[in-house]
């Protein structure tokens, strides 16, 4: 028999007795207080959640919709080296940005950009199959290189904000 049994047993009139004058609306009012830490830390985090809502809606508002670009490089001879410059542009721009970054945040962060050129120059066009009619599989070339450029915008637009 364990030690809480025992307690109950040597104990078993204590439990039924009536509880004190005013227990009960006490023990109401403690369940309906909540604890100030509680409160001001929800507050704490609506605030900062409000806050990270409006700055995210301003970011997607303010940027601009680079669609003209991006079509230029779908009507050009070489999409591959037209989208490989427009991401050699953000990739500096990512550089400068992150020239004040402790070392191992900015070795970082261009690791990931490094690894988003070296998927562009890996040699996806030949794992495309042959018999693809070529406007299908520009249209494939075009949207994978888009969405390499828009990896490294995106890491752009997070480490402009960040600052």
């Amino acid at each position: 028999m364990n030690s809480l049994e025992k307690f109950i047993r040597n104990n078993r009139s204590l439990f039924n007795e009536d509880p004190p004058a005013g227990h009960f609306e006490r023990f109401e009012q403690k369940m309906t207080r909540k604890p100030a830490k509680i409160v001001t830390l929800r507050r704490i985090i609506s605030v900062a959640a409000s806050i990270a809502i409006l700055m995210l809606a301003g970011i997607v508002w303010l940027k601009p919709e680079k669609h003209d670009e991006v079509l230029v490089c779908e009507n050009t001879s070489d999409m591959k080296i037209c989208y490989l410059e427009k991401m050699d542009i953000v990739a500096s721009q990512i550089e400068e940005l992150v020239m004040d970054f402790d070392y191992w945040d900015r070795t970082e962060i261009m690791n990931e950009v490094q690894s988003i050129f070296e998927a562009v120059n890996s040699d996806f066009e030949s794992e495309l199959p042959e018999e693809l009619p070529e406007d299908e599989m520009n249209e494939i070339l075009s949207e994978y290189y888009r969405l390499n450029l828009q990896g490294l915008e995106m890491i752009f637009n997070i480490v402009y904000y960040i600052l």
